[in-house]
């Protein structure tokens, strides 16, 4: 983790709140606390996603933060049973790929990649929201089931 920047509590209660009513999200909980707030860490079920892995929860984190009149963020999800992960991330990192990239990584397969990636939204709920409709809708699927 350790996007550059603040956090803004009341931010976090609402990616919180989105993630409590995602019908795939089993447990959710601020890191490393809830006084000191750095992301939002979520459970998944490992029986609800398609496809289906497990035994182990799938874990997906949530950073928010604001500098500079800057949101930067990072939405990221990892599967301990398939060795896939992947997420959104709005950073400085990769300047060619514009504000915002997608990347994944499949460590069984080897396949990895970073593409440039966009929200029509600007609310950090909203993003959170479509970023988990994308996510279990067509990335899992799409790049999960590559072993």
């Amino acid at each position: 983790m350790g996007l550059p920047g603040t956090i803004d509590p009341s931010v976090y209660n609402g990616l919180r709140d989105v993630l409590n009513r995602h019908p795939k999200i089993t447990t959710v909980g601020f890191e490393p606390d809830s006084i000191s707030k750095e992301f939002v860490r979520a459970n998944v079920a490992p029986d609800r996603i398609d496809p289906p892995t497990g035994p182990d929860s799938p874990i997906l984190e949530v950073e928010w933060r604001f500098r500079r009149g800057t949101e930067y963020y990072r939405i990221h999800y990892a599967d301990p049973n398939t060795g896939f992960n992947c997420g959104w991330h709005r950073d400085e990192d990769h300047p060619d790929l514009g504000s915002v990239h997608f990347q994944y990584e499949h460590r069984k397969t080897g396949e990895a990649d970073r593409l440039r990636a966009g929200f029509t939204k600007s609310v950090p709920t909203e993003i959170l929201w479509t970023a988990l409709q994308r996510l279990f809708e067509t990335k899992i699927p799409a790049y999960s089931s590559s072993e």
